[in-house]
């Protein structure tokens, strides 16, 4: 799942004034809140981003509510016309490490560091951090 979430940020934060971008925010926010299905999310994502998705392996634990949380504000920001700020959780999202390196303690303290305590300082809204 990480794959997909950051495949679909990388495209958010190219295409942050498009249609496409609210689209695949919306599916992505919609799946991670189980509004939709899995499947139902990936044909929209697939369609905007121009490639076959398919879910891998879950998000970690530590990693969810970070990611459940970037994926609201992501939408809501985006809904709302805040593409400066949408484009900049994307930037956050688009470095979310491997599974494999979100288990370990180094990697997880160098992301949230290096982006998310930034993105933090930067903006009022806070992310939570990666335990």
């Amino acid at each position: 799942m990480t794959d997909i979430i950051r495949k679909t940020a990388v495209f958010i934060r190219a295409n942050t004034d498009t249609a496409e971008s609210r689209q695949a925010a919306a599916a992505l926010a919609d799946m991670i809140d189980g509004r939709i299905s899995a499947d139902e999310a990936l044909a929209i994502l697939s369609d905007c981003l121009g490639c076959e998705l398919q879910i891998k392996s879950p998000v970690p634990n530590g990693a969810t509510a970070f990611v459940v949380f970037s994926a609201r504000e992501m939408h809501r920001a985006l809904e709302s016309g805040d593409e400066a700020f949408a484009g900049d959780i994307a930037d956050v999202l688009q470095a979310l490490p491997d599974k494999e390196h979100l288990n370990g303690k180094k990697a997880v303290s160098a992301f949230n560091k290096t982006y998310i305590r930034k993105f933090n300082k930067k903006h009022i809204s806070r992310l939570p951090e990666i335990v």
